[in-house]
């Protein structure tokens, strides 16, 4: 038997970035391994790259996957945008190391 939040789980699992494009990948990851190599984008930028890892797909086909990809992916959490007239996405990787340090627990 399922547990209810079985549904809940698949939708909002850590979302995975793929290390290089796949063409048998999903759309999905083939996006945000297209995000991930801009680092901040628009949805026309992620489709403009879409469109160099994919050439034989029409423009207009990637730019409207690409906006549902992105909205939904922001929708749930799962990626941060801001609020500019054309949002700019971004996967939050931490670039930059903690320039701090801890107390020590003891």
């Amino acid at each position: 038997m399922d547990s209810p939040d079985q549904d809940f789980l698949k939708d909002y699992k850590p979302l995975h970035v793929p290390h290089k494009y796949d063409a048998a990948a999903s759309l999905q990851d083939n996006v945000v391994y297209a995000l991930a190599q801009l680092e901040y984008a628009t949805a026309p930028q992620v489709a403009a790259k879409m469109d160099e890892f994919e050439p034989k797909t029409d423009k207009p086909t990637h730019l409207q996957q690409t906006r549902e990809i992105l909205e939904g992916l922001f929708n749930k959490g799962l990626i941060k945008g801001d609020d500019e007239p054309e949002r700019q996405y971004n996967l939050s990787k931490i670039l930059v190391p903690n320039s701090g340090k801890a107390d020590p627990l003891f």
